[in-house]
């Protein structure tokens, strides 16, 4: 990979749609920044915040307010200059080929200025209004997005997707340290969950048909395509079973109640089991339906864990909510 994957043609900049349209209107830029996986990123920051605030300091509404602002900004720029990265790779792909820079719907210039205006206004608001810690974690989330998995490893190995993981998991480590200053044993498992998930995620998705071709005529060496179904479908139930071990350790270590533990316990069983049988009997349906179960696994889990330790320390430590 190399460094003109930022840069800009004449032939993109010239693009007749393109110049029809030199700026993100509101539809072109939630198709930019995936917003569904960005918005699933920021929802993890902002459970990981509540969670944590609940038994500490209590609910800062500054922090709040600010938290979720820097994050979206960090990863929705994060998510644009990844875009200019893979223009060349969406083109190829059928699930992709239609996305705004491959189109031609907006110029590569466009996106690219908004990439690094919005990275740099989400750092530098967690900076200011958070805390130091905060704004580091936020940083290495978009070193290990854009650099270190898009531009290094990407279209060099299957196991870029484990950097990409680690990108995944610092917001849920940013929304805890914004309460506590420092990174713990309980940001590293939430962390861990995230990472552990993506593979659960993202190779369900790849293992799609139409996917696995796009991924096949553009080259990109996602484990399906370098590596067996059959291996893939291995590394998927790993991933089901490490994320739901790590979920599960995370309740322990905030002290929620057994009992309150048991329907995520049940839940993460089930995600375990669905991976293990299409293990034994793969199919197109069980896999999609595997992908369709990572996604609410993620959901559930951040909501059940606020839930639970709200639960748990309701009687002795109430939620506290502060303006500063």
């Amino acid at each position: 990979m190399t460094t003109d994957k930022l840069s800009i043609t004449a032939q993109e900049y010239e693009h007749p749609l393109a110049v029809s349209h030199p700026h993100l209107s509101f539809s072109l830029y939630g198709e930019l920044i995936k917003s569904k996986q960005t918005f699933l990123l920021v929802y993890t920051t902002i459970f990981a915040y509540l969670i944590s605030a609940w038994t500490t300091t209590g609910i800062i509404l500054l922090q709040l307010l600010w938290l979720p602002v820097g994050v979206f900004f960090a990863i929705s720029g994060s998510t644009l200059l990844n875009m200019v990265i893979d223009r060349d790779i969406d083109a190829i792909m059928e699930r992709t080929k239609d996305r705004p820079l491959p189109s031609g719907r907006i110029p590569v210039s466009t996106t690219l200025k908004h990439g690094f205006f919005f990275v740099l206004a989400g750092i530098l608001s967690i900076g200011v209004f958070i805390n130091i810690v905060t704004m580091v974690v936020v940083f290495l989330g978009f070193f290990f997005n854009v650099v270190v998995y898009s531009i290094w490893l990407k279209r060099r190995t299957k196991y870029s997707i484990i950097f990409g993981g680690i990108a995944g998991g610092l917001p849920a480590i940013a929304g805890r340290a914004a309460v506590i200053g420092t990174i713990d044993i309980v940001s590293i498992t939430m962390a861990m969950f995230v990472l552990c998930w993506i593979p659960l995620h993202i190779l369900t998705l790849a293992l799609i048909p139409k996917n696995l071709k796009g991924y096949k005529d553009a080259k990109v060496p996602m484990w399906p395509v370098v590596s067996s179904k059959e291996q893939t479908i291995r590394v998927i139930s790993i991933s089901a079973i490490l994320s739901a071990s790590t979920i599960i350790l995370t309740g322990a270590f905030l002290d929620i109640y057994l009992q309150l533990l048991v329907p995520l316990i049940v839940f993460s069983s089930y995600i375990i089991l669905q991976s293990l049988a299409n293990l034994k009997q793969p199919s197109d349906q069980r896999t999609f339906k595997l992908f369709k179960l990572a996604s609410m696994f993620m959901v559930i889990t951040f909501l059940w864990l606020f839930i639970s330790i709200g639960l748990t320390n309701y009687a002795t430590c109430p939620l506290r909510i502060f303006l500063l």
